[in-house]
This record gives structure tokens, sequence and C-alpha cells, in this order.
């Protein structure tokens, strides 16, 4: 580990965080929280794999460890939950250890701006690849979540922004399309990559709001469709045409392949959510900082299993892919 042992990499790692404000973090075989009165914990796990979901020739170790947060931060941000606590392991080859450091500098960075303490995890040696593991434990109003299967016929399907900006960035990168590359629109569309900015204020208006359904843009807007269509046994209709693309994939890659990237491509980490039409200016409202919620489709009925039809210019249209799947 570069001179490294195991544990001083640890008092090296420690000292990059900041402690909790309560409770114990790292020093001891396990780290307390107390939840605040009335709260449930709202728990979720991310894990990360070198030439699977990121690759170092890609992407600087900063920028990794606040994507590696940002991937956990965006599953409480689609339940409504405020961040808590954070456990992160990371499975490291020999000679890793500087490339961890500044890893847990990227994770801290976006931490500190969410109000995440990391108070433990794990460091392991590993013949390759590198691997993180982000654990996180954040709290909700029980009677507020939003959950997958909250949306009810007749509810408005929006987004809290822009979709297929990461995606495109992905493309670029992995066409190694040069030109692209060195034009200043290709800025904003690697960032959406490399740094996703999870919506946490907005998953908690949407809370606030009252609001019962919502999943993060991890996998695309047509997957995320369908996973809550399943989970709420609905039938959904996505007008293509009205997803709010970013104008720098547009430039780069021209609309219909910016559209498909939006649809299938993924790592937005926007939300997709249901809201009853009655409530749409109070919702306006309640993400003005944000900026106003985007209307692309509608819930048209109860469906047992679920149903998505993607609609292009009033015409249902197929995708030749769906979205990232694990396996």
């Amino acid at each position: 580990m570069s001179g490294l042992g195991e544990f001083d990499l640890i008092d090296a790692l420690a000292a990059r965080l900041d402690p909790p404000d309560e409770g114990l973090g790292i020093g001891d075989d396990a780290a307390t929280w107390r939840p605040g009165a009335g709260s449930v914990v709202v728990a979720t796990t991310d894990m990360l794999v070198e030439g699977i979901h990121f690759r170092l020739d890609w992407t600087s170790p900063r920028d990794l460890g606040w994507k590696a947060l940002a991937v956990s931060l965006s599953d409480l941000a689609a339940m409504g939950a405020r961040p808590g606590r954070g456990l992160v392991s990371v499975a490291l080859l020999p000679g890793q250890a500087e490339l961890v450091e500044e890893l847990y500098e990227g994770m801290t960075e976006l931490a500190r701006l969410t109000g995440t303490r990391i108070v433990g995890g794990d460091t392991v040696r590993s013949p390759g690849p590198l691997v993180i593991n982000v654990a996180l434990l954040g709290e909700a109003d029980p009677d507020r979540l939003l959950r997958r299967d909250g949306a009810r016929p007749g509810d408005l399907l929006a987004l809290t922004g822009a979709v297929g900006a990461s995606a495109a960035g992905l493309d670029l990168l992995v066409r190694d399309d040069r030109e692209s590359l060195a034009r200043p629109e290709a800025g904003p569309l690697l960032a959406a990559h490399h740094r996703p900015k999870p919506q946490l204020a907005a998953g908690g208006a949407l809370a606030a709001l009252g609001l019962r359904c919502a999943i993060d843009v991890s996998d695309g807007v047509a997957s995320e469709a369908w996973h809550l269509a399943r989970a709420s046994h609905i039938a959904i209709e996505i007008d293509v045409d009205r997803l709010p693309l970013a104008p720098e994939a547009v430039s780069l890659l021209g609309e219909e392949r910016a559209r498909r990237l939006a649809l299938s491509g993924g790592e937005d980490y926007q939300l997709l959510f249901a809201v009853p039409e009655t409530r749409l200016a109070d919702l306006a409202a309640a993400l003005r900082d944000g900026g106003p919620p985007i209307v692309v489709g509608r819930v048209t009925g109860e469906r047992p299993g679920g149903d998505v039809v993607l609609l292009e210019s009033g015409r249902p249209v197929q995708l030749a892919q769906a979205g990232y799947v694990a396996f």
C-alpha cells in the first residue's frame, strides 16, 4: 500500500472525514446513531466495480469518490429521506492507498454539502478490480415516504430536471470522440456523468407535500417507468417528445440520439414521480429553487403486472434497449 499498512490507511482516511455530531464514529468496532423522534430509518447500499461502473482512465479519484456517495444519496432522495450516516468499504490493489485517499476527499466534499457523516466501513486488499461500496442510513417521516407502489390512475408523471446528460457524456467517452470532447458543450455532459447531483431537496419537497411515489433515474426513464408500473400495478404512457433533454447533448449528438440516451442511458439521478394534476401548482412553488417539474406522461389506469407505452408524435415506439441491467 505504498508504505501504508491497513491501520495507517484507516487513520489517513479517517483524518479526511468529519466526526459525527453525536454518537460514535470511527474508532470502535461499530458506529452508533440515534434517529430523531418519530422518524423511520431508511437504508440503502450501492457497489461500484472498476471496469463495470467506472474506469480510472476516464475519471479522477476525487470524482469517483463524489459519485460513489451520490449514487446512494440519490436513493435517499427518491424516498424523500434526509441523509444521516454512511459506511464505506473499499477493496483495493497494492499501491492504491494514495488513490483511495483522494477518493475520500471527493466523497467528503459531497458529504459536507449534504450533511452526511461517514462513520465507518472496511478496507481490504484485492487482486483487482477496485471495488467501492457505500451504505447509507437516512431518516424520513414514516407517514410521508415516497415509494414505487404509490402511483394511482389519473396521476401525472413528471421529472425534476433534464435527462440524458450523463449518458451523453459516457457516450462521448466510450466512442473516444476527440472532436466532440474538445467542444465546450462536452464539459457539462462530462460533469453530469462524473459528479451527478442527488435531488435531495426535491425529494424532501415531494414528501412534504404528501406525494406518494417517486424513483430516481439511474437506469433511464423507460426503465424507471417500468419499475413504477410494476410496483403500482398501473398502465403508464410516456410522451417522449416532452422529455427535458440536456441541450448540450442535443447539440453534440442530435435530438434523436439524445432522446434515446435519456430513455435508456441512465445515471441522471433526477426523480421521476407521480403527482395528482390538482397538486401541480403547489409542486411548482415547492420546487421553485430547482426549477419547475416537467410533466412527461400520465397513469392511464390499473394494470396487474404493469404496462408502459412510449409515445412519439402520438404513436407507440419500441426501444432497442430499455435500460441498464446488472445481469
